[in-house]
């Protein structure tokens, strides 16, 4: 796992047994489930059989990063390669609320889209979102990414139905901004 420094307080690394505790310590949070569209509780507690199990899956992903901000873990963030197309699938996540809307996720997902493009060589990085995620819409918008479309009807949460965009980004683009 290579790590990913962004600037003196944020990296990108592989999970470590420390980060346990990072991710024990604060609770599932109601607008961050909502987002990811789950329909679990905020109430429930996390337990530490689950929050080793998210660390062996980072630990065990090739290009999964453990997101960590003035040394606390605070989100994941991972590419899933899809060789014979030369793309990959994005996914971010920082699960402490306190670390939202202050730029990081923006920064993260430019990080990760420049190892992507450079290193990996990948045509394409692309993502899905559901469509009410407008705080992550416009973070991956900043990064480069744009909508190609919109699936209906795509995820049940809660008993309805909920639309999820698809954005992608090629390498050319993320060459060519600004």
């Amino acid at each position: 796992m290579e790590e990913i420094y962004i600037d003196e307080h944020l990296l990108l690394r592989d999970a470590e047994v420390k980060d346990i505790e990072d991710y024990i310590f604060i609770p599932f949070d109601k607008e961050l489930l909502k987002m990811y569209g789950s329909s679990m509780n905020y109430k429930t507690p996390k337990s530490r059989e689950k929050s080793i199990l998210l660390i062996e899956e980072i630990q065990n992903e090739p290009y999964e990063w453990a997101i960590v901000y003035n040394n606390i873990f605070i989100g994941q963030v991972r590419l899933v390669i899809d060789e014979a197309n030369n793309k990959s699938k994005f996914a971010i996540g920082i699960f402490n609320p306190k670390y939202w809307s202050i730029g990081i996720g923006t920064k993260v997902t430019n990080a990760v889209l420049n190892y992507g493009f450079t290193k990996l060589k990948l045509h394409k990085i692309y993502l899905r979102v559901l469509k009410y995620n407008k705080r992550a819409i416009k973070s991956y918008g900043k990064a480069g990414f744009v909508i190609e479309g919109e699936e209906r009807d795509s995820a049940f949460i809660k008993g309805r139905y909920y639309n999820d965009i698809h954005m992608g980004i090629l390498k050319e683009e993320y060459f060519n901004r600004k």
